[in-house]
């Protein structure tokens, strides 16, 4: 599917979806409304950074790269507050059209469109959905904005966020079982097209624009018992533009190619045996075509006790570019998470993250720093 065509799919879903949801109900449970918040505030305790780090104010903890999130050393309660409600009109059994609008504290809580698609079930094993989705990098992209969903304030940052979160386009999505294993294979393809690009305001002092074209990719869950596993792969073509002056910063003005190519991989487990949990996931940015790769990990142990989660959490990660060997980041990370159920759709969590930056000596980076964080989670 071309950028254009996928243009066209989305502004026909959209419209779609809001005349289905402004129309009479032909049925009373056509129409289905739920929706997700979180009030969450954070301080950094202690950094070794103290004059500014672009427009930001330092000692500083960089909370979601996707959406530049970054804290300073007073309680902020905007950085990562959100809210989310999604709506699911169907028209029969086989079709339906899905709608899901975010507001985030960061962005002066801008209602912005994540999702957009119609679905349609082909058969008890295959769905077919076109429009726009959330771009399935990692185990927790489909729900992460959901702080319910999981143990800690924020999925690790080392790890979750890159400048492109959603995509336009198709995706097909198998579930059957595989001898014993309950298996989900996704297929997908589109592109994203993003203005003032928000990670890039964490890395360019002006405003970036960046596109994703031509991506595809496919990723394959597999779960039995107490194991959950995950796989993916992604590929696309990146190009990005400095706003300011119209001047193209990937591929480099000299390079005579008009896109970078880009692969993703991603490998992830989960264990949930009694009380006890194990959280993993590794992931892989290549950019070849400048010697660009970086490798992202996570590992997290924790335990339920009657209402109460802790979880402690180890992370890490590692740019190598041969053009750059002193401007490549590098950091890792600790953290220390509980959580406590209020009830079946409501926690509070509390979080101690330590970062070490261990990045070039070319790169002036964000520095060490601590952060705690606290959180009110709920789905309605």
């Amino acid at each position: 599917m071309t950028l254009l065509h996928s243009r066209f799919a989305l502004t026909g879903l959209v419209g779609l979806a809001a005349a289905a949801f402004t129309a009479p109900a032909l049925a009373d449970d056509a129409l289905q409304l739920s929706g997700f918040a979180s009030v969450v505030a954070g301080k950094v305790l202690s950094g070794d950074r103290t004059e500014p780090y672009f427009r930001y104010d330092c000692p500083c903890f960089i909370a979601d790269y996707s959406h530049g999130a970054l804290y300073s050393e007073r309680w902020q309660a905007k950085q990562e507050s959100k809210v989310g409600v999604q709506g699911t009109y169907t028209f029969s059994p086989k079709l339906s059209a899905t709608a899901q609008v975010v507001g985030r504290g960061v962005d002066g809580v801008k209602a912005d469109l994540e999702w957009a698609y119609a679905s349609y079930d082909v058969n008890d094993s295959w769905t077919v959905q076109v429009g726009r989705k959330r771009l399935p990098i990692y185990y927790y992209s489909d729900f992460q904005d959901v702080g319910f969903a999981y143990t800690w304030v924020r999925p690790p940052a080392d790890l979750y966020g890159w400048e492109i979160v959603n995509y336009n386009g198709a995706n097909a999505t198998y579930r059957g079982d595989w001898a014993g294993w309950a298996a989900k294979a996704n297929f997908f393809f589109g592109s994203e097209n993003s203005r003032n690009n928000l990670m890039q305001r964490i890395y360019y002092d002006t405003p970036q624009n960046v596109k994703w074209k031509n991506i595809v990719g496919g990723d394959l869950v597999l779960t039995r018992g107490v194991l959950t596993t995950r796989a993916t792969y992604i590929q696309s073509d990146v190009q990005q533009w400095d706003r300011s002056t119209g001047e193209r910063v990937t591929p480099a003005t000299d390079s005579p190619k008009s896109a970078e190519k880009q692969r993703i991989y991603g490998l992830s487990a989960n264990i949930d045996w009694h009380d006890w949990m194990v959280r993993s996931e590794y992931s892989v940015f290549d950019r070849h075509g400048y010697s660009y790769r970086s490798q992202a990990y996570m590992l997290g142990i924790g335990r339920r006790v009657g209402d109460f989660t802790g979880l402690i959490t180890r992370t890490n990660y590692r740019e190598r570019n041969t053009f750059a060997p002193n401007g490549q980041q590098h950091d890792s990370g600790y953290s220390a998470t509980l959580r406590y159920e209020l009830n079946g759709s409501t926690a509070v969590k509390l979080q101690w993250d330590r970062f070490r930056d261990m990045s070039g000596a070319d790169l002036s980076y964000v520095g060490n720093s601590r952060l705690l964080s606290v959180s009110l989670d709920t789905v309605f």
